[in-house]
């Protein structure tokens, strides 16, 4: 303990929604994997890099000039992909995609002559803008195709890095929403657990206990954050999988985690089939009695029914929506933020206990 309260609400508080992020990032990759967003996301920029689109990651792309779909059937492009249900790469390197950019503009000719890849630029409906800066670039290549490839390649790379932006924006969002879910599942409220640790001194000591065993057991924060991956760096893939996996080899240690800080903290908002009542209060804790549903007791035991449980948990989320929604905010902003901040409070309560 460091002897203030304090810092080790603080520390308390931070080690929760470090726990909760994970939980949270671990699910929304697996939401993200599974729907393709990654792959929605590249394809939104090449959308946006050739037809000037709007970008929007969870939609399909229009591709108004078809340019998109020839690239995306290229065979260099189309063997990145697994299988047809995922029948678009969630990563492309700058070379592979200039390969069958230049492939596609040189207008069936044998040979990569600059006009015939003019006129392949110009058989296109490309948007103007990007019909003339295409031909600029040919120009400025005058002639040599490696200058060409080496200048699609440089627009490709800088467009990439801005789709990674783009798509930690839209993940930022999706956590945040993941989030309230899991924060009210969870009955993580922000407000009630700073109470409690302001009141139980027991609570606060074993989470101070289990903040600074984490910090020891896991000094490695790498393997957090998967969103500012580039969709065109020639490891992506690679170092996707392998965070991923890592994210996934420690959820059961994240769950172990999190079934300590319910039992401090309290339990979820789904009620057991039965409660024990007395004097007409729950004897568990964690039960908001104001807001449990009115059933028949017999013996001083309350049975609830499935719909009962949904109506609790539903009259949770109202009750405590400003707590779960400050959660979710919290969360929102990924675990290597919330890990940084924990291990330097840890840092703060050796300090502080070195001088008592």
């Amino acid at each position: 303990m460091t002897g203030s309260v304090a810092l080790d609400v603080v520390i308390g508080l931070v080690f929760i929604y470090l726990l909760y992020s994970l939980l949270t990032s671990l699910v929304a990759e697996i939401v993200a994997t599974n729907l393709g967003l990654r792959a929605r996301n590249l394809s939104s920029a090449l959308d946006r890099m050739l037809n000037n689109d709007n970008v929007n990651a969870f939609l399909r792309t229009k591709d108004k000039s078809g340019i998109i779909h020839k690239i995306y059937d290229h065979p260099e492009v189309k063997s990145l992909t697994a299988n047809r249900l995922f029948s678009r790469p969630s990563f492309i390197k700058p070379e592979t995609f200039t390969r069958a950019l230049v492939d596609i503009l040189k207008h069936g000719s044998a040979e990569e002559k600059a006009m015939d890849i003019k006129e392949g630029i110009k058989s296109y409906k490309f948007q103007p803008t990007v019909e003339t800066y295409l031909l600029n670039l040919v120009d400025e290549a005058e002639g040599d195709v490696d200058k060409l490839r080496n200048a699609l390649s440089i627009w490709f790379d800088n467009t990439m890095t801005n789709a990674s932006e783009w798509y930690k924006r839209n993940m930022q969002i999706m956590l945040f929403f993941i989030g309230l879910i899991i924060a009210w599942a969870f009955n993580v409220n922000t407000f009630k657990i700073t109470e409690k640790l302001s009141i139980d001194k027991d609570a606060r000591q074993q989470l101070v206990q289990l903040a600074g065993d984490y910090i020891k057991n896991n000094p490695d924060a790498s393997y957090f954050d998967l969103s500012k991956i580039k969709v065109s760096d020639s490891a992506s893939i690679d170092l996707y999988n392998a965070k991923l996996d890592t994210l996934l080899a420690i959820k059961s240690n994240l769950e172990k985690d999190i079934a300590e800080t319910q039992q401090l903290l309290g339990g979820g908002t789904w009620l057991p089939d039965e409660l024990k009542i007395v004097n007409g209060k729950p004897l568990a804790v964690n039960i908001e009695a104001k807001l449990l549903p009115k059933v028949v007791t017999e013996n001083g035991v309350a049975n609830y029914s499935f719909w009962n449980k949904i109506g609790y948990a539903l009259r949770m989320l109202v009750f405590n929506f400003l707590g779960y929604a400050t959660t979710a905010v919290a969360l929102s902003l990924g675990a290597p933020f919330w890990f940084d901040i924990l291990n330097k409070l840890m840092k703060l309560k050796s300090a502080v206990s070195d001088k008592k």
